[in-house]
């Protein structure tokens, strides 16, 4: 049987994308093992998704400590490349990667890198001169690699969960009884708030009141939830407010129009879905998410306002939703950034089938 290592982890941007490579590997039948770290959500989400986990106990090396339990790190990633003998590795970035890809490279195993964003990040930017193949999610991020090492790297899009391939917004809609005429606005900060989007849907909740063609669907986050429902004293029957959608995707298939900030898998599911979308990134330039905004932008498929601008994207939101005309505009030129099945592309060009 073939084996694959898929390192990674820290936050869901990372890991997800993983997860869905794993899904498809899984069902080609090869055995699959994540390493990640021992202290960050991939320790829970990866074993009760079904899958084989090795934790490390690092963290980021910015003190003594931290830098000693670096390089046990990577001296354990060695131990596990040499002793579970893979067939490829494939790194989803950031310095959890790091031990595991760095092992696979000097003992001249198949490794494979996956970068999420726009910009690439640090781990994969140092890496992938080295590395058989680096898969990208925009088309955008040729700009951060020289002519002379653009053969190493291939365009395939995010790999998403199988739901978003197969949910459709005319059944989604029809789910949650939406009236003729009726527009769906989707809000999320992601899973922990935002609070100037917060602040800009307050400061028009009046307007939200009493406008009865469109239902809002507001995720505040958790942190913020309690503090917005003491502010807003009513809401329409129709508009939900929660700290979180578990059923995003669902969601976010029945909108019209998506108001959201700009990390990776947000962006490539705007994209997957085809809905418009106002993108308000968050402000620092380390989390690349106006990058990953601004393609959207370029596209003529969103509209971008920057944080403190969050009042002024929502009353755009009221503008639009009355614009049937810009928001057709805005779906057929989204199309052109759809990537078909990034997860097979992976996986089919994984130099591991060959008897």
């Amino acid at each position: 049987m073939k084996k694959v290592i898929l390192t990674t982890g820290g936050t869901g941007g990372h890991i997800y994308p993983a997860l869905a490579v794993a899904q498809e590997l899984k069902d080609r039948g090869v055995d699959v093992l994540f390493v990640g770290t021992s202290i960050r959500m991939e320790k829970d989400i990866v074993p009760k998704a079904g899958y084989r986990f090795i934790g490390l106990n690092i963290a980021p090396p910015k003190t003594i400590k931290n830098m000693f339990k670096y390089i046990r790190g990577i001296f354990q990633g060695f131990k596990i490349v040499m002793k579970e003998k893979p067939d490829a590795i494939i790194g989803f970035g950031n310095y959890i990667s790091v031990p595991v890809v760095l092992a696979g490279i000097i003992l001249r195993k198949k490794v494979y890198l996956q970068e999420q964003n726009a910009n690439m990040g640090g781990m994969n930017k140092f890496f992938y001169r080295f590395v058989e193949k680096t898969f990208l999610a925009f088309e955008k991020t040729y700009d951060d690699i020289p002519i002379k090492y653009q053969k190493k790297v291939m365009v395939t899009g995010n790999p998403l969960r199988k739901e978003t391939y197969t949910v459709d917004s005319a059944e989604e809609r029809e789910k949650i009884k939406t009236e003729p005429g009726e527009k769906i606005l989707l809000i999320t900060g992601g899973s922990l708030g935002a609070k100037e989007i917060n602040d800009g849907v307050l400061k028009n909740w009046d307007r939200f009141r009493e406008n009865r063609n469109i239902r809002l669907y507001w995720a505040t986050g958790e942190k913020n939830y309690d503090e917005i429902m003491r502010s807003i004293e009513r809401a329409k029957m129709q508009d939900i407010v929660r700290p979180y959608f578990d059923n995003m995707i669902n969601i976010m298939a029945a909108a019209d129009l998506v108001i959201c900030r700009a990390g990776a898998l947000t962006i490539s599911e705007i994209i997957e879905l085809g809905k418009p979308s106002i993108i308000i990134p968050y402000s620092s330039i380390k989390v690349g998410q106006y990058a990953n905004g601004k393609l959207l932008k370029d596209a003529g498929a969103a509209l971008m306002y920057k944080n403190s601008e969050s009042s002024r994207a929502i009353e755009k939101a009221f503008e639009l939703l009355e614009n049937q005309n810009e928001l057709d505009t805005m779906k057929i030129n989204i199309r052109n950034l759809k990537k078909d099945n990034p997860a097979g592309k992976i996986i089919e060009t994984l130099d591991i089938w060959r008897n």
